[in-house]
């Protein structure tokens, strides 16, 4: 397993704690909130690292984290970020649609290329971690070879 292949790999770990959290029986209201809280934050600061991190590769341009078009976490020199956020709520509304019928199954990954860049939406628990980068980056190299 490559290092963003491990990053990911922690993303879906603290987002299924997370999201079992959610879960519990609310018997003790306090304590399952404050788990729940610890648990989201948790998963946050996990997505806002690895933004972090992603966005310091040679050939990538951008990163930022969205949750139903909404910016989670975002990379300091990402622009555009909500029409970003536009685009890939539509992205991923038409791709869940297509899903069904085209018998993809669940959506993991979504590219758009487009004459200068491309954008890369992977779907990591309840997020959509985006990647914007030039068009001629192979950006499952340059991902993989991360430290």
């Amino acid at each position: 397993m490559h290092w963003f292949e491990s990053q990911l790999a922690q993303l879906d770990t603290l987002a299924d704690d997370y999201l079992a959290a959610r879960r519990q029986p609310a018997a003790d209201i306090v304590n399952v909130s404050e788990a729940t809280r610890l648990k989201r934050a948790a998963f946050i600061d996990a997505v806002q690292s690895v933004v972090d991190k992603v966005v310091k590769i040679d050939g990538v341009s951008a990163c930022a984290a969205y949750h139903d078009g909404l910016i989670l976490a975002q990379s300091a020199e990402a622009p555009n970020m909500d029409a970003f956020g536009a685009i890939i709520q539509e992205t991923i509304r038409a791709a869940q649609h297509g899903e069904t019928s085209l018998g993809l199954g669940e959506i993991e990954q979504i590219v758009i290329v487009g004459a200068v860049n491309k954008l890369a939406m992977l779907s990591v628990g309840p997020i959509i971690l985006c990647i914007s980068s030039p068009k001629g980056v192979n950006l499952a190299s340059v991902l993989s070879q991360a430290k």
